[in-house]
């Protein structure tokens, strides 16, 4: 996509920063986010850039910052180069115009302020004034700077998100710093909440959550047996049939405190299957007897999905016997087939098809004649 852009040549210089530059570095594939730092009008600049691009540029002119919406749900993000300062902890930046080191400075890890100029003064060099490849050969997280976390609590679960995905360790004195705030990152602050997301959409999540407790983060769920959830909710979302649900959501369920998940500054939805796959996981004993099918085949029908997936998780078996061949399973006799034999338009109709499956599921009936008799049968007592 960078390829594709001509600079204007009186444009600013135009650097591409953050997880880019290190995923490169680190010769590991990069997602479709795109950060550009502009020392100059950013947006002024991505007007341009988009047109060419036939984008669609939104920009804020609070912080400076535009992002080029594109085909195929890619988005290119540039802002203008700034400095931040904080009025207190948590609250958003102050923010005033810069220069390019100005906005690595205000970044929160060394491994992402990194630089490598696309236009203008040293294009193709990388710009890297605080050893931030240092820490990516020693496999280390660094804070920039003391007191980052208190700036920006979030920065702790960002923290927790990058080492886990990366493999990396925290650095001694940042880790000291992450320990000192993790007890104060709460979930019910959205900055924290939306980080602790983007930690809950990875696969590395599970152990990011070990780090967090570890620290003393008042959120991860503490049981002895949240990894094992974890680790069994990848093979349940892979059974064949199984529903897709958000993956980030029910980990928030299994792996996060209820108390911290039903009061997390999520969207309602990722609480409310948080809950689910939570209350699914407490009913898998029901499911794990000696019912019949009809019977397991009800209790499934009247959970939702998330619920369902939870029971899996938490040991019931049958459920995915139940996605894969029970679920859908329908009656050869239809509700026509009874109003042609003479049963009359109403709710015994459903009724009676309903017996037929639940016989069908018990193997009480074989072949379309025995449904078709129990069928009539059953919409005949209801007459």
């Amino acid at each position: 996509m960078l390829s594709r852009i001509t600079w204007p040549d009186d444009s600013p210089r135009v650097c591409l920063v953050g997880g880019a530059v290190r995923d490169a570095l680190l010769g590991v594939t990069h997602g479709p986010d795109i950060d550009l730092v502009v020392e100059g009008d950013a947006i002024a600049l991505a007007t341009v850039v988009g047109h060419d691009l036939g984008g669609r540029v939104i920009g804020h002119a609070r912080f400076g910052t535009a992002r080029i919406e594109l085909a195929h749900g890619r988005h290119l993000d540039m802002v203008t180069a700034r400095r931040e300062s904080y009025a207190q902890p948590g609250a958003l930046p102050d923010v005033e115009p810069g220069d390019l080191a100005d906005d690595l400075a205000r970044r929160d890890f060394t491994v992402n302020a990194i630089a490598y100029v696309l236009h203008g003064d040293g294009r193709g060099g990388i710009i890297d004034p605080h050893d931030g490849r240092a820490d990516i050969a020693a496999e280390r997280i660094r804070t920039l700077r003391l007191g980052a976390f208190r700036e920006d609590p979030s920065r702790v679960v960002r923290a927790l998100r990058y080492a886990a995905r990366l493999g990396f360790r925290m650095e001694e004195g940042t880790e000291a710093e992450a320990r000192e705030s993790a007890p104060q990152t709460s979930l019910e602050s959205s900055r924290v909440a939306d980080e602790a997301a983007r930690l809950l959409a990875e696969g590395s999540a599970p152990v990011a959550l070990a780090m967090a407790d570890a620290l003393g983060a008042p959120w991860p769920d503490s049981d002895d047996r949240r990894d094992d959830r974890l680790a069994a909710l990848v093979g349940a979302l892979a059974r064949p049939g199984a529903p897709a649900p958000s993956a980030w959501a029910l980990r928030l369920g299994l792996g996060v405190r209820p108390e911290a998940a039903a009061g997390a500054a999520v969207p309602a939805w990722a609480r409310a299957l948080a809950a689910e796959v939570r209350a699914g996981l407490a009913r898998a004993p029901m499911l794990q007897g000696d019912a019949p099918p009809s019977s397991i085949d009800a209790t499934l029908r009247d959970m939702p999905p998330a619920a369902q997936v939870g029971a899996l998780v938490g040991g019931a078996d049958v459920v995915s016997r139940w996605w894969a061949d029970w679920r859908d399973m329908a009656p050869e006799v239809t509700g026509a087939d009874l109003v042609a034999a003479g049963v009359p338009p109403g709710p015994a109709i459903g009724r009676a098809l309903r017996a037929v499956r639940a016989a069908m599921l018990d193997g009480q009936v074989d072949g379309r004649g025995e449904q078709m008799a129990l069928a009539l049968a059953e919409a005949g007592s209801y007459r």
